[in-house]
């Protein structure tokens, strides 16, 4: 637990990335006191300064004193360690569980989502169903964890770590895969996931982080114009 004489937690975000999106959530759930700063991307992140903090000048960064942590995962590892623990569970085999999962957020979630969101079906219209077939059975999967996990949320009753990874890429694909693909979550055969999703909009901390689906919309169509998640690794080309 953290002193109460510590110094306070400065929060380096942009509030359109999904991965410092991660790490807002997890402050609020902990109720952690901290001073938001706000990081131009493209400008600030190129800094000198900011690049001290982090060398790959991305967000989120966090610093309490001389404590410097970034990557979304580990800071929010690291946030709820420091800040309480409640957002792991106890039983080590679940945690182990818990990780795997949120390392497969990014690995394949992301990657599958924003692939087949990136790919144009009039260039390869076979590619394109495989993508979609690929991003349904990675949704299949996550439907059958939360069910495996016996409630609500993907590790039970309470809310984890694990679900914070997965809410700032679900929130975004929910409006942009039916708005540029024709691919609603809701129409699919997944009544776990959709009942995640549905609890998930309720909560506090996921509302009040949450983007403005036409801001969405917006940042992503000058994405997808631009092939910005090919270039940048995020989608297959």
């Amino acid at each position: 637990m953290v002193s109460e004489f510590a110094p306070e937690l400065q929060f380096y975000f942009n509030p359109n990335c999904p991965y410092a999106q991660r790490s807002w959530i997890a402050l609020l759930e902990l109720n952690v006191n901290f001073k938001p700063i706000e990081i131009e991307l493209g400008s600030d992140n190129k800094t000198d300064w900011f690049l001290a903090l982090n060398p790959n000048g991305k967000v989120p960064v966090i610093q309490q004193g001389e404590t410097i942590v970034y990557e979304s995962l580990i800071v929010n590892e690291y946030l709820s360690e420091v800040f309480g623990g409640h957002l792991m569970p106890s039983e080590a085999g679940k945690r182990a569980w818990g990780r795997i999962l949120m390392g497969r957020c990014d690995s394949h979630l992301v990657k599958l989502s924003y692939s087949y969101l990136s790919h144009k079906r009039e260039e390869d219209s076979a590619k394109d169903e495989q993508l979609k077939q690929d991003l349904e059975a990675e949704l299949r999967f996550l439907d059958q964890a939360i069910q495996k996990g016996g409630g609500t949320y993907f590790l039970g009753e309470e809310l984890s770590l694990v679900d914070i990874a997965y809410v700032p890429f679900f929130q975004r694909i929910s409006v942009t895969l039916p708005a540029f693909k024709h691919f609603d979550l809701k129409e699919k055969n997944l009544p776990y996931l959709n009942q995640w999703l549905e609890a998930i909009a309720l909560r506090e901390s996921c509302i009040k982080t949450s983007m403005n689906p036409e801001k969405i919309k917006e940042i992503y169509s000058h994405f997808l114009k631009i092939d910005y998640f090919k270039k940048v690794g995020i989608a297959t080309q």
